[in-house]
């Protein structure tokens, strides 16, 4: 081959080389969370209603699992609670399964993420039918609910146990307590 084809082959490749990096940063990444909430206002704390919207990168199949709808996420949203579980500084998820309404136990995933993308996903080690945020707190409740210097979630009981769940930085622990004075 002649010295001219070559350098005409070369010229190509820095060409489609220099097209490829000149991609807009904020080009869709399939392995990226973005999550929020729907509403900003609403409480994960008060509420059991909270609804988050947005892409769950590589943790989509684990979500479909328990039939999240993967759809309705990147639209108009789907239930969750958002917090820092493992308390490192990023954000993490909560997402009951199907079905979710506080009238029937359901699975629920919780999303670990580290740098905006999926580090781990883990299963709660039981079914919620009520799930909000479990605040950090100084003291024991006034059922024996756990003081913790971290987020954790929680499926408050009526009439019935009400469940903690504490996240160790390995695995969930749960606890259970009175939800009422006996």
């Amino acid at each position: 081959m002649t010295r001219m084809h070559w350098m005409g082959a070369g010229v190509f490749l820095l060409a489609a080389l220099g097209i490829a990096e000149a991609a807009p940063p904020d080009a869709p990444d399939e392995q990226r969370v973005a999550i929020t909430l729907a509403d900003p206002a609403c409480s994960t704390e008060k509420s059991t209603q909270c609804l988050c919207v947005g892409t769950p990168g590589t943790a989509a199949p684990q979500l479909g699992e328990i039939g999240v709808d993967l759809n309705a996420l990147k639209t108009g949203g789907v239930p969750c609670v958002p917090g820092d579980f493992d308390k490192d500084g990023q954000p993490d998820y909560a997402f009951p399964g199907k079905d979710y309404s506080c009238n029937q136990s359901v699975p629920v995933r919780v999303v670990f993420t580290k740098n905006g993308k999926v580090r781990e996903v883990l299963a709660l080690p039981r079914d919620v039918s009520c799930l909000q945020l479990y605040a950090p707190r100084p003291r024991k409740g006034p059922h024996g609910e756990p003081k913790t210097a971290r987020q954790g979630l929680v499926d408050w009981g009526e009439g019935n146990a009400t469940w903690v769940y504490l996240f160790n930085g390995k695995k969930w622990a749960a606890t259970t307590h009175p939800s009422e004075s006996r």
